[in-house]
């Protein structure tokens, strides 16, 4: 190993999307230089766009070291005579110069050594050569361990010191949260990733194809517009072990029950035997539960095994916090406190 380069992620505490989106808003707040590791699609740049719009600094252009040569990096920075707030760079790069933004250095593990010096000028000193970037500006960079084998070259040690060094790691959880952002994803294959939890989410760099949270994201816009999309392609996204899985799921929503049948019979409405099925009404029905519909939906719950109740009361739990003043919620907790904690 050479005296001017570390192991990547030796060091490194490995946080989900969630746990780390608090922590990346308080250094861009700050202003602190951040550097983030993780897997291909691991949603990386998401997080720090999502932190840049909190903090109130946003990314002008994400800068992307891998397609980027020394010019890029240094150029030539002026004054636009047309928009004095501006610096005009080589290239036609602008970035604002009388207020603070966020420099986001995407793939910098990609980017030569030449261009990765560049970054940690910027990283240390806030500058570009001679012109220095507005105070308070936001220095983040992101990239693959080079133990992904996703063409990474080994990052100069003054680039870690110079950062806060975080990885990511995936996280089912986080990746539904995001998905349910969205307006383009389809439903089933956001309940099937509930069911599944992290194991859903894989990445072995021996395989050519992985289901990363990148590829679950494709892959639930494509069912939104085409739910009958042929198996061949979803294995092409998500490997043919996952795609199996994830269409089996998929054929048992004709047989359940609908919601409106749960309400409105909810003694009587079909209880599916199926595990999985079991599972997708439960957490079907929690989508549905307010203050309102909780003591029809514990009605039928009741009839499904206890490790499906406790779900689907805490997922309603956590979905609308008012299903705790009914009393069926109060009835059931007395039942069934154990199951809660």
């Amino acid at each position: 190993m050479s005296s001017n380069a570390i192991e990547q992620d030796s060091e490194l505490v490995e946080m989900t999307p969630k746990e780390l989106l608090p922590i990346l808003i308080d250094h861009a707040k700050a202003g602190e230089s951040v550097g983030l590791e993780g897997p291909p699609g691991g949603g990386k740049s998401e997080l720090v766009l999502q932190a840049s719009i909190v903090a109130g600094k946003p990314i002008l252009a994400p800068y992307n070291l891998e397609l980027s040569d020394t010019t890029d990096g240094k150029g030539l920075p002026f004054r636009d005579t047309e928009n004095p707030n501006q610096f005009v760079w080589l290239k036609d790069k602008r970035w604002l110069g009388d207020y603070a933004f966020t420099n986001f250095m995407d793939e910098l593990p990609r980017g030569t050594v030449p261009v990765q010096g560049t970054a940690a000028m910027m990283l240390l000193e806030n500058r570009v050569d001679d012109v220095y970037l507005p105070k308070g500006t936001w220095h983040v960079w992101a990239g693959n361990r080079t133990s992904d084998k996703a063409g990474a070259n080994r990052v100069p040690s003054i680039i870690y010191q110079r950062s806060y060094m975080y990885g990511i790691t995936y996280d089912a959880e986080s990746q539904v949260e995001f998905m349910l952002t969205q307006p383009d994803m389809d439903l089933l294959t956001m309940r099937f990733l509930r069911m599944k939890g992290d194991a859903a989410l894989q990445f072995d760099p021996n395989k050519k194809i992985n289901p990363t949270p990148r590829s679950w994201s494709t892959v639930a816009r494509l069912l939104s517009i085409r739910p009958n999309t042929a198996f061949a392609t979803i294995a092409g996204k998500l490997g043919k072990g996952m795609a199996s899985e994830l269409l089996s799921f998929r054929d048992l929503a004709p047989t359940l029950p609908s919601p409106e049948e749960v309400l409105l019979n909810p003694t009587k409405a079909r209880v599916p035997e199926n595990t999985s099925a079991q599972f997708l009404v439960t957490d079907m029905l929690a989508d549905r539960a307010n203050s309102t519909t909780f003591d029809a939906l514990v009605q039928y719950a009741q009839r499904l095994a206890p490790e499906f109740q406790g779900k689907f009361v805490k997922d309603s739990m956590t979905r609308d916090p008012s299903v705790m003043t009914t009393r069926a919620f109060v009835e059931w907790g007395v039942k069934f406190a154990e199951v809660l904690r």
